[in-house]
């Protein structure tokens, strides 16, 4: 597990945001429900399947640490509780004065949580590049998003993946998740710099993606237009974490 900070700088202002990354099977999350709120340990006594299990506690671990590194008033991470939403996001409890607020990704073993102050938006999502979820990926895509993915020299696979994530970070921003028609989270251009890529969009303008694609993974960060933001140190975290994975 590992966490840190995140600068975000805007033209006459900045702000900090929290990070962790989480990458840990079951038997070694359960050792640090520690941090759990009375209420999540009591729903997480309900689940039943190991998979709900595991993804339940990697997005609780990640949040309560990633929430841990902004606080200005330091308090004992089970305190906090984190609800869901009416559209599923999740909500911050029991941090007076703070409106603190974080976006959750997780997928197989990796469990990722941004924590941000509630005037500078974040959203986050992680997927693995998988064949047999393409075809699903492909419905939510246009035309003109097929266009981006030849002209960035992607496969499809990549690609479809790639813009998948990018979306999936603007709905939670907007709080909507899947229940949005995904047309109007279409992307405008995607184009790549360096070892990233870079998304904008045709109907919210004043947000960009920035994604990462590493190994079997793509990881996108939506935030605002205008904000600079060096994002080095998290994504070699997440290639050492992949790298120790796949050679444990």
């Amino acid at each position: 597990m590992n966490k840190g900070k995140l600068l975000l700088e805007r033209k006459t202002s900045f702000f900090s945001a929290g990070f962790c990354i989480c990458n840990e099977e079951l038997s070694n999350l359960e050792k640090k429900m520690i941090v759990l709120h009375q209420e999540e340990k009591m729903y997480y006594e309900t689940l039943k399947n190991n998979r709900r299990k595991k993804s339940y506690l990697l997005g609780r671990i990640s949040a309560k640490v990633a929430i841990s590194e902004i606080l200005v008033v330091k308090v004992p991470l089970s305190s906090i509780l984190i609800q869901s939403g009416i559209f599923q996001f999740p909500v911050v409890k029991n941090i007076q004065n703070q409106n603190i607020q974080i976006s959750i990704s997780h997928c197989d073993t990796y469990g990722i949580t941004l924590a941000f102050p509630e005037e500078h938006p974040l959203g986050i999502d992680i997927e693995k590049i998988n064949e047999d979820k393409i075809d699903i990926m492909k419905d939510y895509l246009c035309v003109e998003e097929f266009q981006k993915i030849t002209t960035c020299s992607l496969s499809m696979t990549i690609g479809s993946t790639l813009i998948w994530t990018v979306k999936e970070g603007l709905s939670k921003i907007l709080k909507t998740g899947l229940t949005v028609d995904f047309k109007i989270l279409e992307i405008d251009s995607l184009t790549k710099k360096g070892d990233v890529y870079i998304s904008y969009f045709k109907y919210f303008g004043q947000y960009k993606a920035i994604s990462y694609h590493i190994g079997d993974y793509i990881c996108s960060i939506v935030l605002p237009k205008n904000t600079s933001l060096d994002l080095n140190l998290f994504w070699n975290i997440l290639q050492k974490q992949y790298h120790r994975v796949i050679s444990s």
